[in-house]
Formats: C-alpha cells, sequence, structure tokens
C-alpha cells in the first residue's frame, strides 16, 4: 500500500517523521546537488562551494546541515555517542548512497520518458489556449 505524503513514518516509538517533511528536504534546490558532488567521495567546504555554481555559502551550510541531520551526509558536526573523531569535510554516509542510488533511478526514468513529458506539456497548454480562445 502506498503511504501518502500527509502520514508520517514511525520511527522509534513515539516519534514519527513527516513523510513531506523528508520530501521538502531531498526536494529543495541543492540537496540533490550537493549529495551528487559528494558521491565522488570526501569534499571540503570550499571545493564545494566552488564545484557548485551559483550557490552561496549560507545556502550550502543550510543545505548540508538538513542533509547531516537526516543522516544522508556526514561531515563536521557528525558525531555519534561512540566516537570523537572530526572529520575535515563532508562525505555521503551509507544512507545518502542508497538514496542518490534512488533519485539516478528517477533521473534515469527522466532521461527515457522526457519526450513523453515535452508532449504531453504541449498538448496541455495548446488545448487550456484553444479553451480560453472559445471563450471569448
Amino acid at each position: 500500500m502506498t503511504q501518502s505524503i500527509h502520514e508520517s513514518v514511525p520511527v522509534q516509538e513515539g516519534t514519527e517523521i513527516p513523510v513531506k517533511e523528508i520530501l521538502c528536504t531531498l526536494s529543495a534546490r541543492w540537496s540533490v546537488e550537493v549529495m551528487a558532488e559528494l558521491d565522488g567521495g570526501r569534499r571540503r567546504f570550499n571545493e564545494l562551494t566552488r564545484r557548485l555554481e551559483g550557490i552561496n555559502h549560507k545556502v550550502l551550510i543550510e543545505t548540508l546541515h538538513k542533509l547531516q541531520r537526516d543522516g544522508y551526509v556526514r561531515g563536521p558536526l557528525t558525531s555519534s555517542k561512540n566516537s570523537t573523531v572530526r572529520l575535515v569535510g563532508y562525505e555521503l554516509t551509507e544512507l545518502g548512497v542508497t538514496l542518490l542510488q534512488l533519485v539516478n533511478g528517477v533521473r534515469e526514468w527522466l532521461d527515457e520518458h522526457e519526450q513523453k513529458i515535452v508532449d504531453a506539456r504541449s498538448d496541455f497548454d495548446w488545448t487550456k489556449r484553444e479553451m480560453e480562445f472559445m471563450k471569448e
């Protein structure tokens, strides 16, 4: 059964994460691009800034923090109860790698179906213009 984006994913007893919240983080302007840059291995902050053309420091920091918070990225603010290791730079976690694989699958699907989407949009736009013209 497919879950609605308005439902929550049970995590631990008494704790839930709204699916919509997770999707919002992933659909944010830079999230997937940052993760794709980290797919090549650990990157320092300034290197990410140079490689991600058009992103500013504030937005990159916010994006990295959101991705770290959800466990997709490990970086200087990442620690665990059993570890005191400080990382220099950012890298994908195992969770981030599996998520990026899914995103790449969606990209492949989009590449395969791009023309159908373009055609559907064109048909819709043409029909909408015709309907508006007929109202006049």
